[in-house]
């Protein structure tokens, strides 16, 4: 969808976003429970539409306004009778109907469909440092964990700016796949997840993530396997255990393949833009590589396929970090779950471009 702007609501625009939205848009609001008779009274008799609440909701989380601006402003007095604690009232309750606007429009459903990935549920977790209302700089962390068939957010927690990442925030189920990046790369939280015969894909972490042989020895990563990748573009994968406290070994797989120049020159040069005089030599070697660890066996996906399916989870996490940049997806309307689970899908469906997912 384009993005939104102060007039991208007004009635001159409205049919123009109107027409990118699923025509059966109500059709899915009403599957949600989202009819005219479910009208909050604080909306007044005169609204009857469900077009009345998704706009001026789009419009408040689009223009990244106040709720009394967008009681106001949505309908540039079309409608007079909108309150903002109707605003607030719907802001907390659309998020699902978001999500699933969401998910019609960009095509998860086909592209991570439990049958493309050998039955697997998958769920991509991340944390978003965000600034509370009226506030100045990082004041918040938004922890999310999104199921990728339909985008919706199946948890959501704000804590403060010292909240650590870990799966242990969330609710994995049997069946499912949770991915990550490297915060999520630690014997604890790889635990927790098998416990729930879950399975685990995240970015390995050579800090918090050591790994053993089958003899229970430490592995050295970089020096005696990464060295053996020599060719660009060759994929390899090893056996490997995590041992963590009070359970046994968990037995996983570290796949990798080595970066082409450029774009290992390109990994190392964020990383000296990011760490500064605190880069090592061995991030920095590092950098030659994608490297990740997995609990899934072996028989149902496939190394290259392993790969595949966590770059799918990068361009995940990249349209996050375009929306925080672009959308102010990092400005937080308030600390509830509820209605942050709005925000995040509702800034999703605004800046989403169904063409870039299919």
């Amino acid at each position: 969808m384009v993005g939104m702007d102060s007039t991208s609501t007004s009635s001159g625009n409205w049919e123009t976003v109107e027409a990118q939205l699923p025509a059966y848009w109500r059709d899915i609001a009403e599957q949600h429970g989202l009819v005219p008779a479910n009208v909050p009274a604080q909306l007044g008799a005169k609204v009857t539409d469900m077009r009345v609440p998704l706009r001026t909701v789009l419009y408040r989380v689009g223009t990244n306004c106040s709720l009394k601006t967008a009681a106001a402003s949505a309908f540039a007095g079309e409608v007079t009778d909108v309150s903002p604690v109707a605003v607030h009232l719907w802001e907390r309750k659309l998020g699902p109907f978001f999500a699933s606007l969401v998910a019609d429009m960009a095509g998860t459903e086909r592209e991570f469909a439990a049958g493309r990935w050998a039955g697997y549920d998958i769920v991509v977790v991340d944390a978003s440092v965000v600034s509370r209302p009226g506030a100045e700089g990082t004041t918040a962390r938004v922890h999310y964990a999104l199921r990728l068939t339909t985008l919706h957010p199946v948890n959501v927690q704000v804590t403060d700016d010292r909240g650590g990442e870990t799966f242990r925030r969330f609710d994995p189920q049997a069946g499912e796949l949770w991915m990550g990046d490297r915060g999520y790369a630690n014997p604890p939280g790889i635990a927790f997840v098998k416990s729930s015969d879950a399975e685990v894909l995240v970015r390995y972490n050579r800090g918090s993530l050591p790994l053993y042989d089958i003899e229970g020895k430490r592995l050295d990563v970089l020096a005696k396997l990464l060295a053996k990748l020599r060719k660009p573009g060759r994929v390899r994968e090893w056996a490997v255990w995590v041992h963590p406290e009070d359970c046994k070994p968990i037995g996983g797989r570290l796949v990798a393949v080595r970066l082409p120049a450029e774009k290992a020159e390109e990994a190392r040069e964020r990383l000296r833009r990011e760490q500064g005089d605190e880069v090592t030599a061995e991030s920095l070697a590092m950098a030659d590589f994608v490297v990740v660890f997995t609990t899934v066996p072996k028989n149902r996906l496939s190394a290259e396929r392993v790969l595949e399916l966590y770059g799918l989870r990068w361009q995940i996490e990249l349209h996050i970090k375009r929306d925080k940049s672009i959308a102010g997806l990092d400005r937080l309307p308030n600390r509830r779950p509820d209605t942050v689970y709005t925000w995040i899908c509702a800034k999703l469906l605004i800046w989403n471009d169904p063409a870039s997912t299919k």
